[in-house]
């Protein structure tokens, strides 16, 4: 609970502070993938469902067509295929966060901690929102590694190459490029953006990715492109890079750092094992997003200390709360993949 004494106040201590500057988190994975909203009192269960093309492959699901077995003969009715659907289940999982204050803080505390408040849990749930998604993207079974086959064993930087050994295995599998992502509007929605492979990145990889040769700035996009999202960096040929810190990497997971000491460990300089950092390639619909219809958006409540119920009968304590419903799932394993890379050292 937030007491007037938890936090020293400027006039307690006589002595002025500047309210310390937040790490506004920025939505970035969870504007994209496919959008589905499920409709009020339609149970807690999503069902994404596509038509398999025919000749699918029991793996990848695209089609293995062998074009002998459609050689017509004369005066005979070929035998009739049938349609076959694939479905993938999600539940909607309802989350939320609670602060207390009491009413001493919001009436003699010179800060508007009630105002201040609600921004942090806005923001937390900003950041939630994230990790539901993040934590499903990067939980994708289709693992490419900047070098050796294990993480244990990795201890290089991203490379063009690897990026487009994963997109060869990507296109094999009939995966398309992503055309669109969720509206900037208030209205839940997609807009177009020009097909491309999209990369997700942790921020500490923005320099191996400018090293790329061909490395295009965002800037230098000129009219032949627009940023995908104002997390973009740029973009080498077909793959366009979108950066935020919440893509957090493994920790102190992959191959001995060289004595050079190369590349980061535990978020720094060292000798330790390299932190492994996932770069997400994903294609369209290879994974998707669910909200609650009318309750997408992040709610935050806010219930004054003067509001006197039986719980409190004197107006003594508030609440800053936030809550909504939310899931994410992988639509198509080999529509998506995990590029596991080192990060270099600065």
């Amino acid at each position: 609970m937030q007491t007037y004494s938890l936090v020293p106040s400027r006039n307690l201590i006589a002595a002025e502070r500047a309210m310390l500057k937040h790490a506004v988190p920025l939505k970035v994975l969870s504007t994209f993938g496919s959008q589905k909203e499920q409709p009020l009192n339609k149970t807690d269960t999503v069902v994404f469902r596509r038509a398999l093309p025919i000749d699918a492959s029991a793996t990848t699901y695209a089609p293995e067509v062998t074009a002998a077995n459609y050689v017509l003969a004369e005066a005979t009715t070929p035998p009739a295929k049938t349609i076959n659907y694939q479905d993938v289940t999600c539940t909607l999982q309802n989350y939320g966060v609670l602060m207390k204050l009491s009413s001493k803080t919001a009436d003699l505390y010179e800060d508007d901690v009630p105002g201040d408040m609600q921004k942090i849990v806005s923001e937390h749930m900003t950041t939630l929102e994230e990790q539901i998604a993040y934590g499903v993207v990067r939980g994708g079974t289709n693992v490419f590694y900047a070098n050796s086959t294990a993480r244990s064993s990795v201890n290089t930087a991203v490379s063009l190459n690897k990026l487009r050994a994963v997109t060869r295995g990507l296109e094999n599998a009939r995966s398309m490029r992503v055309t669109q992502r969720l509206s900037s509007s208030v209205n839940f929605g997609t807009e177009a953006v020009r097909a491309c492979w999209l990369v997700f990145a942790h921020t500490d990889c923005a320099h191996d990715i400018q090293s790329i040769p061909g490395f295009k700035d965002v800037v230098d996009y000129g009219s032949s492109a627009s940023p995908v999202h104002e997390r973009e960096i740029g973009a080498v040929g077909e793959y366009r890079f979108v950066l935020s810190p919440e893509f957090r990497p493994y920790s102190a997971a992959g191959a001995a750092n060289g004595g050079a000491n190369t590349f980061l460990t535990a978020g720094g300089v060292g000798s330790g094992n390299c932190d492994i950092y996932p770069y997400i390639i994903v294609g369209e619909e290879s994974w998707g997003q669910v909200a609650l219809k009318g309750r997408g958006a992040i709610d935050v409540t806010y219930l004054p200390p003067k509001v006197k119920t039986h719980a409190n009968p004197l107006g003594l304590f508030g609440y800053v709360g936030a809550q909504f419903w939310k899931t994410a799932v992988r639509l198509n394993e080999v529509w998506m993949a995990r590029l596991e890379c080192a990060v270099t050292a600065l």
